[in-house]
């Protein structure tokens, strides 16, 4: 009987983790975290999954959020809510 490798299970990253990421990157790892769970979901039959699978889509789409929270907030040109979060636009980036 074989054996099934261990999944690694992904880590749920704070939004500290993400600001030291420049914008393009941090708009990539938005895309390819959901691009990834959205692949997973839709090749997945039944929807049933198990529970290292489960726990990685969640872990990539709530780490895409993040991600992207940070670029809108750092893109938002001094908001309030990205004063308040301790996120300040680079000079020159805004959100248009």
């Amino acid at each position: 009987m074989k054996s099934q490798p261990k999944i690694e299970r992904q880590v749920h990253h704070d939004q500290p983790y993400f600001e030291k990421f420049d914008n393009l990157t941090l708009a990539a790892m938005g895309f390819n975290l959901t691009d990834d769970a959205c692949d997973e979901l839709t090749h997945t039959q039944d929807l049933r999954l198990d529970a290292d699978t489960a726990w990685n889509l969640s872990a990539s789409i709530a780490n895409a959020n993040m991600a992207l929270r940070v670029l809108v907030l750092r893109l938002s040109s001094g908001t309030a809510e990205a004063r308040a979060a301790g996120v300040y636009p680079l000079l020159g980036e805004t959100l248009q």
